[in-house]
């Protein structure tokens, strides 16, 4: 997938992009390893999952070969995750009911989807930003079911779980195929990777 993709860009991108799969993808198994959720468990670890995927997407967007029109759109994102954890202390401090619990989750990830889908647009001058069609789709989807689902905090945590492993992996492919990407032109072509 990666195998067009220049080293310059590969050398910086793999680790903000393998960061941001690994919390993903820790989320997701917590998701389906924690079968009885209490409200508790679901707000704050939902909290968790959008406070460290936010601050892994500011540093993926802080990069240098991120296109400047493309940082607007990833910053929404970052920004729609961290309203969100905000107020998911503020659902579980102020014991707002489940209702609410959905609707934040589910804003966040379908406003973030929708601003991922606005960055996969630079995907013609900026290879990886195809990555984020199948991630805007997927939080997108994921929104919509928590609407019209009839959801309990079992099946909240179950929706966002799924978000987060289908990112999870999607993202944890792309990463390791830079990493070796990056790998590959170091030995082969005597490529220096700039400093992290």
């Amino acid at each position: 997938m990666s195998q067009k993709i220049a080293p310059d860009i590969t050398a910086v991108m793999y680790r903000p992009v393998l960061i941001r799969a690994g919390i993903a993808l820790i989320f997701g198994i917590a998701t389906f390893i924690i079968q009885e959720p209490t409200d508790a468990v679901v707000n704050y670890g939902a909290t968790i999952f959008f406070l460290f995927s936010g601050s892994a997407m500011w540093e993926y967007l802080r990069r240098e070969p991120v296109p400047e029109g493309m940082r607007t759109p990833l910053s929404l994102v970052a920004a729609v995750w961290m309203l969100a954890a905000l107020t998911l202390v503020g659902v579980q401090l102020g014991g707002l009911s489940q209702t609410v619990t959905w609707a934040v989750i589910a804003a966040g990830l379908g406003l973030s989807g929708v601003a991922e889908l606005w960055a996969f647009s630079w995907q013609k001058t900026f290879a990886p930003a195809r990555d984020h069609l199948i991630a805007g789709i997927t939080g997108v989807v994921m929104a919509i079911l928590l609407i019209t689902l009839d959801v309990d905090y079992h099946r909240i945590f179950g929706i966002t779980g799924t978000y987060a492993l289908i990112t999870g992996v999607l993202f944890g492919i792309t990463g390791l195929g830079y990493w070796l990407d990056t790998r590959k032109a170091i030995k082969e072509d005597g490529f220096q990777p700039p400093a992290p």
